[in-house]
């Protein structure tokens, strides 16, 4: 994943992950974190309680996107303008990656004779 073959199995190598691979936020990494925990949770309770599933994992990335951009009003001046510049880094990253691993999108006229199988899409 994003380059590298070694996992993260304990909190403590999340912060070796992102210390050697983002350099320099160490202030940022525990919001990180703690977004992309709250956006599984809050995911797992709609699942559960209102039996609204998520359609692909990028939904909690952009969630943790939305969650970090609110809270980076909570940082310091220089932090919060390079939260705010990760967020949009992010959310880019995520929709060009959204788009290469969505499903494939019938083309006009291409598959006007198969029906309804391109409505299930």
């Amino acid at each position: 994943m994003l380059g590298t073959d070694c996992g993260r199995n304990s909190i403590w190598q999340f912060y070796a992950w992102t210390h050697a691979f983002l350099p320099g936020f160490n202030e940022i990494y525990t919001v990180g974190l703690t977004t992309i925990c709250w956006a599984i949770w809050l995911a797992c309770n709609r699942a559960t309680f209102e039996k609204k599933w998520i359609n692909t994992p990028f939904e909690i990335v952009f969630i943790a996107c939305a969650f970090i951009k609110y809270w980076a009003c909570l940082q310091k001046p220089g932090m919060m303008e390079a939260t705010k510049k990760g967020v949009k880094m992010l959310k880019q990253n995520a929709s060009q990656m959204l788009l290469l691993c969505g499903p494939p999108m019938p083309e006009t006229g291409d598959h006007a004779d198969e029906g309804d199988k391109w409505k299930e899409w």
